[in-house]
């Protein structure tokens, strides 16, 4: 680990794809004690860099595009602590000469941002649970009632993968070909940053879940991380196999709630609908306006409105969530910057994907 000189400062950084044990065990101490933005725990993804903080304790989980730093979620650290490692972030910041973007932040920090200098813009909402009164009973949950009778009456069964307790070729195997298999099917590379990977070798807490059929083949697959000190968890990986019978995932999610019902988890998470209810703040500004746009008419690159639909029909409690930049008037520079982090193939991608948008759009 490299000690950065400045004391105001008070950093040290490392890696999470080439960090030492040391390193990756302070990492997951770190989460374990302080996670509170569900989107914490993807600081161990190999595509982040840490900032790593003794006085007081805690860590920054990001990645460089260009003159940005951008920040996975918020700092994790204990919530007294949370101005004294915004402050130094910012400091951070610009003796590196770069800007500031933090993606998809909790609304309770912004007044902290605000006082820090900088710019808070709404770029979505999460779908959140209270796992202890959730149900499938009544209207609103009427179709993954249904759906989820139809997977049971394939044969469907849901089972927990533990691969810290015994690995399971086939399982495995089953795993990533359901992944390549959904990988082809989109019209971007494979997001990161915000999105995590099955990461199936390494300690790192996830939760494994999986529905097969009475022949043994796996027909959905579901990945969970914690937050909250393991008090919440977010389904942050959701795939199904091509061809799989109607009800796949509501029937993972009724499990997976039933399973976390019983251990007594205050509260799960289906992630954030990118931006989805952008324009409905009282005054939006021009970056929420153009959310707003892309949400509505740019599907075919992402399918933002979908996944609000897939979301939502689980009848959640909706969160909002938040961009945060420093200057607090976002430029091009930065908005590119946060685009090419969460692709994989870089802010090309996206200009590819919305050529051929246009190209079908024309025929």
């Amino acid at each position: 680990m490299s000690r950065i000189e400045s004391d105001s400062f008070g950093f040290e950084t490392a890696a999470a794809a080439s960090a030492s044990p040391e390193e990756w065990n302070r990492a997951l101490s770190y989460l374990r004690k302080y996670a509170e933005n569900s989107l914490a725990y993807l600081a161990l993804e190999p595509d982040k860099e840490w900032l790593f903080s003794e006085n007081p304790e805690g860590m920054v989980s990001f990645a460089r595009s260009g003159h940005t730093i951008v920040v996975c979620g918020d700092p994790i650290c204990a919530a007294e602590s949370f101005p004294k490692i915004l402050a130094m972030l910012r400091s951070f910041s610009a003796a590196e000469r770069k800007h500031l973007v933090f993606l998809m932040t909790n609304e309770t920090h912004i007044p902290e941002y605000q006082a820090e200098g900088l710019g808070c813009f709404k770029c979505g909402e999460e779908a959140v649970f209270d796992v202890q009164t959730w149900s499938m009973q009544g209207g609103r949950c009427a179709k993954v009632r249904s759906s989820c009778h139809t997977a049971m009456n394939y044969g469907l069964t849901v089972h927990e993968y533990r691969p810290q307790s015994k690995r399971d070729e086939n399982i495995e195997h089953q795993f990533h070909e359901i992944t390549d298999a959904w990988l082809e099917e989109k019209h971007t590379a494979r997001l990161q940053f915000a999105v995590g990977s099955l990461m199936l070798e390494m300690q790192c807490d996830k939760r494994y879940f999986y529905a097969v059929d009475p022949e043994g083949v796996i027909q959905g697959i579901n990945v969970l991380n914690p937050y909250l000190g393991g008090k919440g968890w977010i389904v942050d990986i959701m795939r199904r196999r091509d061809g799989c019978p109607h009800g796949v995932m509501e029937l993972l999610f009724h499990d997976i709630m039933e399973t976390l019902k019983k251990e007594g988890i205050q509260e799960a998470s289906l992630g954030v609908a990118p931006f989805f209810n952008t324009e409905a703040e009282d005054h939006p500004c021009l970056i929420e306006k153009a959310e707003h746009y892309i949400y509505e008419n740019m599907n075919y690159i992402y399918g933002f409105k979908p996944l609000y639909i897939a979301k939502n029909k689980f009848n959640p409690k909706w969160k909002n969530t938040y961009v945060v930049c420093y200057p607090k008037h976002m430029s091009f520079w930065m908005e590119e910057a946060a685009f090419a982090v969460l692709d994989s193939r870089g802010f090309s991608d996206y200009v590819h994907a919305y050529l051929e948008m246009r190209r079908v759009q024309r025929k």
